[in-house]
């Protein structure tokens, strides 16, 4: 072969180098809808070029006796192949409730004949890809917010990342200050120091977002459990939002909407468990005082301090 038909020298290196790649777990449990990746071991090059799927893979369960991530097994599979190009259904059940099941289609395309690593595409899941939702989500967000929500998850599963960003910053622009009210709720209800639910009080009846932040920049300014390891949230969210689309690429934009989400669902949770733990503490001290209060109204109650004559 003459010296100008031989293939480029990087060609041939790549051809030598190990292909690298994710896990076809790491995709199952944590890629979006249609983002084609690079997986390592797709493909099991010793049964007609067979997608090797986990055996297990560990993801959300909604299930009442699960709430949390949870073990799954693979429990069947079929696949259509077509010339290099597989097209997989794929199901999965949970192994702490047994009832739970994740369903997935992929799309697994063979990179070349001597390697077992592959491009993969999942193009379908059930139930839809993203975190769980806090159940107090829309009370800190608005319900005017619900489908501003809903259409940035689904921006998110389809790896939309401009439309996720947009949806994201414009519920919080619509939501700033009832943000400002949510913490301000739960500074009351904790018993916050005064100085600080003076503090919160008056950055609510700032007009501008950004100086109410600033009001609110020190960590001293947010109760401790709302904040997010020791950082302000409410500043989180300015900090990731406040960059216009136009200056961001879409994978920058994705992986900002990702960030704002796990930052609101995060507030949530804390909101919701502070005010959760606050009401049963309430309860227990009622339920206290009332059982005392019973024992001293009883007709064969004594006072101790009282002697007998």
């Amino acid at each position: 072969m003459s010296d100008h038909q031989k293939p480029p020298l990087t060609t041939v290196l790549a051809g030598l180098r190990p292909v690298q790649g994710m896990a076809l777990s790491e995709l199952l449990e944590g890629e979006p809808l249609h983002s084609r990746q690079l997986v390592q071991g797709l493909f099991d090059l010793n049964s007609f070029s067979s997608v090797k799927f986990p055996g297990d893979i560990r993801i959300y369960c909604d299930h009442d006796h699960c709430n949390g991530v949870r073990r799954h097994l693979i429990k069947g599979k079929n696949t259509y192949e077509v010339d290099s190009v597989s097209y997989c259904f794929i199901r999965y059940i949970c192994t702490n409730c047994s009832e739970s099941e994740k369903i997935y289609t992929i799309k697994a395309e063979l990179l070349r004949a001597d390697t077992s690593s592959g491009y993969c595409t999942k193009i379908y899941q059930d139930p839809p890809f993203g975190l769980p939702i806090p159940k107090r989500l829309f009370k800190v967000i608005g319900e005017d917010n619900r489908q501003h929500f809903l259409q940035a998850r689904r921006a998110i599963a389809r790896g939309l990342g401009v439309g996720a960003y947009a949806y994201y910053r414009r519920i919080v622009e619509n939501n700033k200050f009832a943000l400002i009210a949510a913490v301000l709720e739960v500074a009351r209800a904790i018993n916050a120091l005064p100085d600080q639910i003076e503090l919160l009080e008056k950055a609510q009846r700032e007009t501008q977002f950004s100086k109410a932040l600033d009001m609110l920049q020190d960590v001293t300014a947010i109760p401790p459990v709302l904040l997010i390891e020791g950082h302000n949230p409410l500043a989180l969210l300015h900090d990731l939002l406040s960059e216009g689309i136009h200056q961001l690429t879409d994978t920058e934009c994705l992986d900002r909407a990702k960030d704002s989400e796990i930052v609101l669902f995060e507030i949530a949770e804390r909101m919701q468990i502070a005010l959760t733990e606050r009401k049963a503490v309430k309860s227990a001290i009622s339920s206290i005082m009332n059982r005392k209060n019973s024992k001293k109204a009883s007709p064969g109650s004594t006072d101790p301090n009282v002697n007998a004559s």
